[in-house]
């Protein structure tokens, strides 16, 4: 079955709406999902007395299963203890999962930094919370910023299971077209298209990013 380009122009709008659906849940997602992963993931580092076990216990459990056992779960789950609409659940469950990844990311950037760096600050007076927060997840956060970013592609991705909780985002919109033009080719291939600019876009964010920060480390040099 050959590309249609009628139905491509006749649901075009159709798809660009579908797309602002799919960066608001992203943006949204990849927000929540950095600040929670930033948190969990320090927790995991200092190993928090009575807490670091429960977030560790946390990030196993939402990193070994699959996504949207997890959308189904809390989908299905909240709706029976309060009235929670579908795109809340599609936001918590982007960044409960999401988050783990990058608490784990985090904990990986932040034992990486040198001990003695840790040391120096807590002598010149600093608490253990003020180094972390000043000192080290700055560092940590320059480390693994390649792999935040990556994370950052992978959310855009993980936004097409929302469609199992009747969210309107590209990839319900191509099913969507294709129930009722019955052009697979057409529907499937212009959301991948539309996907594939959002990465691009991703992309050119972190080239920009890594061009900043090395000028940052020119300057710093000289």
């Amino acid at each position: 079955m050959s590309f249609n380009w009628r139905v491509f122009e006749a649901t075009l709008p159709d798809f660009l709406n579908a797309a602002a659906v799919t960066v608001k849940y992203a943006v949204i997602a990849i927000i929540l999902a950095i600040i929670w992963g930033i948190i969990i993931g320090s927790i995991n580092f200092r190993r928090v007395k009575g807490i670091w076990r429960i977030t560790s216990a946390y990030v196993c459990f939402f990193r070994e299963t699959p996504l949207l056992v997890q959308i189904y779960f809390l989908f299905y789950g909240l709706a029976r203890l309060m009235t929670v609409n579908a795109g809340v659940i599609g936001v918590i469950a982007l960044v409960l999962n999401d988050g783990a990844f990058i608490a784990e990311i985090v904990r990986g950037g932040l034992q990486s930094i040198d001990k003695g760096q840790e040391e120096a600050s807590c002598a010149m007076g600093f608490s253990k919370l003020q180094t972390l927060v000043y000192f080290l997840i700055p560092q940590a956060f320059s480390k693994v910023k390649d792999s935040i970013m990556n994370m950052v592609s992978i959310i855009i991705k993980d936004t097409s299971l929302l469609m199992w909780i009747t969210i309107t985002e590209l990839t319900y919109m191509a099913h969507r077209v294709n129930s009722k033009y019955y052009q697979p080719m057409t529907a499937y291939l212009t959301a991948a298209a539309i996907y594939m600019i959002l990465f691009l876009l991703v992309q050119g964010i972190k080239k920009l990013l890594d061009r900043r920060s090395k000028k940052q480390n020119e300057l710093s040099k000289s």
